[in-house]
């Protein structure tokens, strides 16, 4: 069992962290805590919204592979064309990334969703965890890794077990960049304004930059994987 589950995640580990590299969430995640009245409440919420976006997105990829592998397309050939497929989709991705100037936009649609601090604490809730639904939504590339995550759990079939452990490691490494900020604000809620907000700027300035280099060179590197599988390079 344990040797299935290091196979396991011998694949699924390097694609969730992948997922995990995501400027315009964490910028959005920001940009709610620094408007939030409560902000433990908004980080906790925003968290739960994206726990729920990334196990809907593994568990869909889990169906795609159990599919792929019991119509008996689970073979290197198919899988090889379909990393190219994805590796493709990441580079268009992180091309239009490095054209796209105004990466900032993402906080003026946060400024129209403000939470108004006088509803009550189950309607803040269910506002800050749909912000959080939709700002993963947004994020294309980290659910292509996890569709990615998902296909390959679903290929293996290493067992309930091994498969649950393998989400529960996705999650985790996937939302580092929610947990982190977050534990600043739980922990040290006076100073973690003054720290995040400097990187909150940055980002601003140049998430985009980051995303769509990093979306190129993965997207590469995926598409090499798969000529390799099949031979040509």
């Amino acid at each position: 069992m344990m040797s299935d589950l290091a196979s396991l995640l011998a694949v699924t580990l390097p694609l969730s962290w992948a997922a995990a590299v995501s400027p315009v969430t964490l910028s959005i995640f920001l940009v709610i805590m620094s408007m939030a009245k409560k902000p433990r409440l908004a980080g906790f919420s925003f968290y739960i919204g994206a726990i729920v976006v990334l196990l809907v997105t593994v568990l869909i990829g889990i169906f795609l592979g159990q599919k792929l592998s019991s119509a008996g397309h689970g073979d290197p050939i198919t899988m090889a064309s379909i990393d190219i497929f994805l590796g493709a989709v990441l580079f268009l991705l992180g091309l239009r990334n490095l054209a796209t100037k105004e990466h900032g936009k993402s906080n003026n649609i946060l400024n129209r969703l403000q939470v108004d601090p006088k509803i009550s604490t189950p309607r803040q809730f269910i506002k800050y965890t749909s912000i959080g639904i939709v700002a993963f939504l947004m994020n294309f590339s980290t659910a292509i890794f996890v569709l990615a995550v998902g296909r390959a759990i679903g290929v293996a079939n290493a067992g309930f077990i091994n498969d649950s452990a393998s989400v529960i490691i996705l999650i985790i490494i996937a939302l580092l960049i929610i947990e982190i900020p977050l534990i600043f604000f739980v922990v040290v809620p006076d100073k973690a304004h003054n720290i995040m907000n400097p990187i909150n700027e940055w980002i601003s300035n140049h998430g985009n930059i980051v995303t769509g280099l990093f979306c190129l060179a993965i997207g590469f590197y995926v598409v090499y994987n798969g000529l390799q599988k099949l031979g040509i390079s």
